[in-house]
């Protein structure tokens, strides 16, 4: 005799938010679980009963507890970021299961750092200026460098972009900014920014280039300058958000190449005012700043040093450039360990192995939060004791 198959008793509308939550339409979930979509439609309309091994299969698609599921309504959750993303109108608010999986995360990682440092009597102090959009970026960019960086020599001394993102990274989290990198669609989203309670967190993307994220670190830098959360790809053509998304990239390319120590540096004294510019050169300027060429070609536009029509004229060719050249790039092989640190950041972990090393929080507590096999953890407090 067959055995029966357990249906379970689900309120739609929990399902409905579970697969929206993700960014998931009907196609994919009924893809994923071999039925079909009129099978899936009709769980959410309620006119018939998912079995409980398909639900335990959402819950894995979904990324949420199976307990979820047995909730009588959908659990309150905050909405979504502000979205400064410049896209088609049909695309507007559209983003991936990656995206959404990214933003829950941080947040949950937001939450954690909240309560444990409550847990040890820890004050979680934020040392960042206000702004607003009437005040001048350069000027504001002068005043943030000051708290961040001892002068432009530190700056040019660094070895490679990398090790700038590292630098860059430990200085924006020493002013109690918290810094994750997520695994998104680059096409997408280039970084994020949430404000919860007095809590500041930036969201980069691990799929972008070093220098590209180093730039968003300031993009997002200057969200929480203007209080402002938000989702961005950092461009700024559009309205109701150009202004803001304007604001963020003049501010992170002066805190970067400050005007100063672009019109002294030895390549630019003695060529200023160029009508044309070649890439070559531009990449041995920034080289010395550790930052990507169009960077420092924009910079040289506000200054006048070539004009802004051939800075849009170059920026455009790059685009295209870059979408030709667009290829899923192959990380390199690091260990679980270094990639929890580069994922969730110094404040986050040794705040996890500290609450741990005073008996507020378990074992299978620290593998959960910081995502990592027990195995690793000693790895993890290695690492942690050489960055202090």
């Amino acid at each position: 005799m067959p055995r029966k198959t357990l249906e379970v008793t689900v309120e739609p509308k929990v399902l409905i938010w579970a697969r929206k939550s993700m960014g998931i339409d009907i196609q994919k979930v009924a893809k994923r679980l071999r039925v079909s979509v009129d099978t899936v439609t009709k769980w959410e309309l309620g006119e018939k009963k998912p079995t409980l091994r398909m639900l335990k299969e959402l819950a894995r698609f979904y990324k949420r507890p199976l307990a979820v599921f047995f909730l009588p309504a959908p659990p309150k959750e905050p909405p979504l970021p502000t979205d400064f993303r410049v896209l088609p109108q049909q695309k507007r608010g559209i983003l991936s299961k990656e995206t959404h999986l990214a933003l829950r995360n941080a947040r949950r990682l937001q939450s954690l750092t909240m309560e444990l440092a409550k847990s040890i009597n820890r004050e979680l102090t934020i040392e960042v200026g206000r702004a607003n959009l009437r005040d001048n970026a350069e000027m504001v960019a002068i005043e943030e460098r000051e708290h961040l960086i001892t002068g432009i020599q530190e700056q040019f001394d660094w070895r490679n972009s990398r090790q700038a993102l590292n630098e860059w990274r430990k200085k924006v989290e020493g002013v109690g900014i918290l810094v994750f990198q997520f695994a998104m669609p680059v096409e997408e989203v280039r970084g994020f920014s949430l404000i919860e309670g007095n809590i500041l967190t930036a969201g980069l993307n691990s799929h972008d280039s070093i220098n590209a994220r180093i730039f968003t670190l300031f993009h997002e830098y200057a969200h929480f300058l203007l209080g402002t959360s938000g989702i961005c790809n950092l461009e700024e053509d559009s309205e109701p958000h150009s202004s803001t998304e304007r604001f963020c990239n003049h501010f992170a390319g002066a805190i970067l190449v400050p005007k100063k120590d672009l019109l002294r540096h030895n390549l630019i004294k003695s060529n200023a005012a160029y009508p044309e510019i070649s890439d070559e050169y531009l990449g041995k300027i920034a080289m010395s700043f550790k930052v990507s060429p169009e960077v420092i070609l924009r910079r040289m536009a506000i200054f006048g040093l070539v004009t802004k029509d051939f800075y849009r004229r170059r920026y455009e060719e790059w685009k295209v450039k870059a979408e030709r050249e667009k290829i899923k790039k192959k990380g390199f092989g690091i260990s679980p360990a270094k990639k929890c640190l580069l994922e969730k950041g110094f404040p986050f972990v040794s705040l996890v192995l500290e609450t741990h090393k005073q008996g507020i929080v378990t074992y299978n507590d620290v593998a959960d939060y910081l995502s990592i096999r027990l195995k690793h953890l000693n790895e993890v407090e290695q690492l942690i004791k050489g960055e202090t």
